[in-house]
């Protein structure tokens, strides 16, 4: 299945917000590394100076300048147009350098580009790189690894999941149709300048600039199986360079003292893999630096149960749902999705699944984000048995032969739900909707597989009646991706056949919009006809959260905020 660029499937079976769903793995403790010496203090008075650091309080401080970040999943897919899920992601975010970033609040700042201009008619995106940038084997970074980056994404053997970045730039349909030997849209203007031209105007064009640049002198390839194979040794102008990558155990990656923005005070980072189930022991026990295990209560408590941290929580950019096929009879009526919907208790599937640690969800935006709409607009779709039945009858769902399940011209109103047992929570969701759904004359069948088997009948088959996951989104809240006509394909993320009139022309307007009010507008109007037409059965909006040991100073995490991105200010307590 390829994958979107403007935003991230999370199948909301591990426990990270932003990326591909991915699976566990186990693991086994990754070496010391080396000890820088611990700093002396200032002051001469002995009152003022700070206490000492006793490793036997917190066993963390015996790590050196390192911070260790515990993972569930490594593949070994470090390259920033390859990275498929969000832990390769970290790897490749401090390794790699893109022309832009994003900061705390969602908004494009400068990262390897120190500048860039959009021409007037908002189709040519000029950048000007920083001088004296370097990759980390001393090699200078110039437009045109920038341009190598890009043009290796339009090859036509290319089978990573940014293609779509690439896809509106003038001269890509022919570039990989072999009728043209570069991309027209791609200019190398001179060694730090580079443009791009696009074929429309497209608002959230920006951040397809947030893929790290690689140096073509390295990644150079004469077929693709040959660029692929460079993937586990990346080569970067990042923050921090790339040592080692001991498949079952860890990455360790160490500062780069040439990098030419503000550089980070760590020695390195260790990113080690640790099952799942370990995490939050290990945390407590002070083996691990930072941990985002599932956001429960078992979890917090465990986490702040020693005192050697704190957690930081926030509502994520995402959120679960259950979808349907509009394509099947049972379920292309709104009523019948409606009376789902209301004769569900979400409420007290979300309070008993997550103990407080998310909310109700009632349409595909996320409350993180400036498109999302005032609440009071929205139907809650309240626990409501008798209105469900109402809207049965009305549909023409009525049982006429006593047995307890509603019919409709001798089609009775039974219902699969493929689900992934990898995790508890669709198992629980579904145990509730099948006692739920059966007082209102709604037979439910539970149908289950692993995770990927679940993704496979989907999203590249469309072969389901009902099936639960989640998505991560991207900054942009433009919904084309998934709910969009254009991704109603075997492989694409409108899997359930959602296609409405009005919604598409919002898609279109939004995405050629530059006034954000006016956009937050339209999104507003697409909320509204979401929570209307139901194409998903609306869950929670998950929060996330993240333990940090007491060591760690100047780390504020939330929702655009990555800890990949506050490498640049963390300092860590330590000793000898």
């Amino acid at each position: 299945m390829k994958k979107s660029l403007v935003l991230l499937l999370v199948f909301v079976m591990v426990f990270s917000l932003a990326l591909t769903g991915c699976g566990g793995a186990k693991t086994e403790p990754a070496p010391a590394d080396s000890q820088a010496p611990a700093a002396e203090p200032t002051g001469t008075d002995a009152a003022e100076t700070a206490p000492a650091l006793d490793a036997t309080q917190n066993p963390a401080l015996s790590r050196g300048n390192v911070l260790t970040v515990a993972t569930s999943s490594l593949d070994g897919k470090f390259n920033s147009i390859m990275s498929d899920n969000v832990y390769d992601s970290w790897v490749t975010e401090l390794v790699f350098e893109p022309l832009i970033n994003n900061d705390a609040q969602g908004n494009p700042i400068p990262a390897a580009a120190k500048s860039w201009d959009i021409s007037e008619d908002k189709l040519t995106y000029t950048f000007h790189l920083s001088e004296g940038m370097t990759f980390h084997d001393g090699t200078p970074v110039t437009a045109d690894d920038v341009a190598f980056t890009y043009t290796t994404v339009a090859d036509p053997d290319y089978d990573g999941p940014r293609g779509t970045i690439v896809n509106d730039m003038v001269g890509v349909e022919a570039y990989r149709k072999g009728e043209a030997d570069s991309v027209e849209g791609i200019k190398v203007i001179d060694p730090n300048t580079i443009s791009f031209t696009i074929v429309e105007q497209n608002v959230q064009k920006i951040w397809d600039f947030n893929y790290g640049i690689l140096p073509q002198h390295i990644y150079k390839y004469d077929n693709w199986e040959s660029f692929k194979s460079t993937m586990n040794n990346p080569v970067g102008s990042g923050i921090l360079k790339f040592e080692e990558f001991k498949v079952g155990e860890y990455v360790r990656l160490s500062r780069n003292d040439n990098f030419h923005g503000q550089k980070t005070k760590l020695d390195g980072v260790i990113i080690k893999l640790q099952p799942t189930e370990t995490a939050t022991a290990a945390f407590a026990a002070g083996d691990i630096d930072l941990v985002n295990p599932p956001a429960n209560l078992e979890n917090y408590d465990i986490m702040t149960s020693t005192g050697l941290g704190t957690v930081q929580e926030f509502t994520g950019n995402g959120y679960n749902f259950v979808g349907f096929n509009l394509r099947n009879p049972k379920l292309s009526d709104k009523r019948v999705r409606q009376a789902l919907a209301y004769s569900l208790n979400r409420e007290l599937f979300i309070e008993n699944q997550w103990e407080g640690f998310a909310s109700t969800c009632n349409t595909p935006i996320s409350p993180v984000s400036w498109a999302f709409p005032d609440p009071t607009i929205l139907n809650n779709y309240d626990y409501d048995v008798e209105k469900a039945r109402a809207l049965l009858d009305e549909a023409g769902w009525k049982d006429t032969d006593g047995d307890g399940i509603r019919d409709k011209d001798g089609v009775k109103l039974s219902l699969v739900w493929t689900a992934y047992n990898d995790v508890d929570w669709p198992l629980n969701l579904i145990a509730l909707a099948k006692e739920n759904w059966k007082e209102i004359g709604v037979e439910l069948e539970p149908e289950l597989m692993e995770f990927n088997a679940v993704a496979e009948r989907v999203f590249d088959k469309q072969e389901f009646e009902m099936f639960n996951m989640g998505w991560s989104l991207s900054i942009d809240p433009d919904p084309t991706p998934i709910f969009g006509g254009e991704s109603d394909v075997l492989g694409g993320y409108n899997a359930i056949g959602f296609h409405n009139e009005r919604a598409e022309e919002i898609f279109a307007l939004g995405t050629q919009e530059y006034d954000q009010d006016k956009r937050a507008e339209l999104y507003k109007e697409w909320a509204v006809i979401a929570n209307e037409e139901l194409p998903y059965l609306f869950n929670a909006y998950r929060n996330e959260t993240w333990g940090v040991n007491n060591r760690v100073k100047n780390m504020e995490l939330g929702p655009y905020y990555r800890w990949t991105y506050t490498i640049k200010d963390i300092e860590l307590d330590y000793v000898q």
